[in-house]
């Protein structure tokens, strides 16, 4: 089988589970709006310094501090809007057709008390809605609970989310795991999930001691359909069984993993030995306005490292599209193969 090239990848129709919209904003956009919070940026390598992870963290806690710069552009519901917008039309110029983006309220307002849940959720629905009319693609919009925050935040977002369930197609649970258990946000899952919504949980991620308990966890406390990361699960096949059997789906994220410091190396990320054992996993970005990626990225670094081939990533499109939130009939609008 020939290698694919870049133009070819380029050109493969994709499906994106696994984007954080408030971590998705373009540098050209980072790199006008910075002045005005105060951060001056004279040159790339002050604006990597302040915006950009391109090289291995020690542990993902130290990750998440570098967001901080970036949630601080989001200060308005014009920028807001403006980068819903932009992070789908950067995602339609990847050849995603089917795109889902994530984002938690209780980040994104924080520095911004003139902003509240509702102006921030009605700036990026407006964005969205704006590059759907202007682009042949299906967004979808996950809502996130932050697990380190106190569980009464968690009600607050569940109830938001469920009160906007017409522009939200799931519920989320992100941040540490290790010493926030899952079972405090049952409820929670379980009332986002009766209300007709997806679930998704961040969970083995962080290369963590329990982290494959940790996934078994989300899928039996939580209810999840799909587990955000969950790479850490091949460390143990009790896990990777147990996954198989509930067919919950994984969805990966290369270049994050490694960054984050989850895997030596994305050559030995464990994504093929995984599909070769029966696991359903999907390929995605996490956070490209942070890593200085795309999905075209993670794409070519697969086939580099990895051999991937045309018909590994039509399977893992195809498992995406199915396993998206977003309903069939607005998704297959959009996707040239039958979904099902």
């Amino acid at each position: 089988m020939s290698t694919l090239t870049e133009k070819q990848i380029k050109e493969l129709p994709k499906v994106e589970l696994h984007r954080h919209l408030e971590l998705s904003v373009r540098a050209a956009t980072i790199k006008e709006l910075a002045p005005q919070i105060g951060i001056e940026l004279p040159d790339e390598e002050t604006f990597k310094n302040h915006f950009l992870i391109t090289e291995k963290m020690n542990d993902l806690g130290s990750v998440l501090n570098k967001f901080l710069d970036t949630q601080k552009l989001l200060f308005s519901e014009e920028v807001l809007e403006r980068v819903a917008y932009e992070a789908c039309e950067d995602a339609f110029h990847e050849g995603i057709k089917i795109l889902e983006l994530r984002y938690a309220p209780t980040f994104v307002i924080q520095g911004h008390d003139h902003l509240n849940f509702q102006s921030i959720h009605n700036s990026f629905v407006k964005g969205m809605q704006r590059a759907e009319k202007d682009f042949p693609m299906a967004v979808g919009l996950v809502g996130i609970i932050q697990r380190i925050l106190p569980v009464e935040e968690a009600e607050r977002v569940t109830h938001f989310v469920i009160e906007n369930k017409d522009t939200f197609v799931g519920l989320d649970l992100a941040d540490n795991e290790e010493g926030f258990d899952s079972k405090p946000f049952s409820s929670f899952f379980d009332q986002a999930k009766k209300s007709g919504l997806g679930i998704t949980v961040h969970s083995g991620e962080a290369n963590l001691p329990k982290a494959p308990r940790y996934v078994k966890d989300a899928i039996d406390y939580l209810g999840a359909d799909r587990i955000g990361h969950g790479v850490q699960i091949y460390r143990d096949p009790e896990i990777i069984e147990y996954v198989k059997q509930k067919q919950v789906t994984l969805e990966l994220c290369p270049t994050s993993n490694y960054l984050t410091n989850a895997v030596p190396s994305t050559k030995e990320h464990p994504i093929v030995d995984l599909m070769n054992q029966g696991v359903k996993v999907t390929i995605n970005t996490d956070d490209p306005g942070i890593f200085g990626i795309d999905l075209n990225h993670e794409y070519n670094l697969l086939v580099r490292e990895h051999l991937f081939t045309q018909e590994q990533f039509e399977l893992t499109n195809n498992i995406a599209a199915k396993e998206s939130f977003i309903s069939l009939e607005k998704k297959q609008k959009v996707w040239p193969r039958k979904i099902n």
